[in-house]
Order: structure tokens, then C-alpha cells, then sequence
């Protein structure tokens, strides 16, 4: 049961990550690539895109975690996905 728990998060937190990529790099070819580097040595490193992408997924946790108990239950997991669903929705239009 906590290992369907722990992929079902998983697969959500992915999935926002996924979201909120797709939506950061709509802009110009190559944009992104400055805001990875992390340290500004004009390189992306390993560890300048581990950061980067774990400030986004602690960033993702803590709108996902309303409560604050430092768990994701299955209401918020709902509600999180439903704001997923919404926001897709409204920017499909757009």
C-alpha cells in the first residue's frame, strides 16, 4: 500500500514537473539554459540541473502538501490534480 502511495506521488509530482517545463521553456530556444546554470561558469553541470530541478519539485511538494504535515494524502493528491486538469484546461484556450 505505501509503495502504490509513494509511485502515485511519484507519478503526479513527475507529471507537474512535466507541466511546469513544458510551460518554462515555451520561450526562446536555449533561455532555459542560463537559469540552470546554477553557479554561472557557463556550463551545465550534473549537479546545477539536480538543483535546479529539486528547488522546483520542493517548491511543487509544498503547494501540493496543503495541510503542511509533510505528507501528501490522498485528498491533496485529488486536489492537486484537479488544479493540474483546470490549469490545462484554461491554457488549452487561451
Amino acid at each position: 500500500m505505501k509503495i502504490t502511495h509513494m509511485l502515485l506521488t511519484s507519478a503526479i509530482l513527475l507529471g507537474l514537473t512535466n507541466a511546469a517545463y513544458a510551460n518554462h521553456h515555451a520561450g526562446e530556444e536555449g533561455e532555459h539554459c542560463e537559469h540552470a546554470d546554477t553557479n554561472k561558469d557557463g556550463t551545465i553541470s550534473r549537479e546545477d540541473f539536480m538543483m535546479k530541478h529539486q528547488k522546483r519539485a520542493e517548491k511543487m511538494f509544498s503547494r501540493m502538501d496543503t495541510n503542511k504535515d509533510g505528507k501528501i494524502d490522498a485528498n491533496e493528491r485529488k486536489a492537486a490534480h484537479a488544479a493540474m486538469e483546470h490549469h490545462s484546461t484554461t491554457t488549452e484556450k487561451k
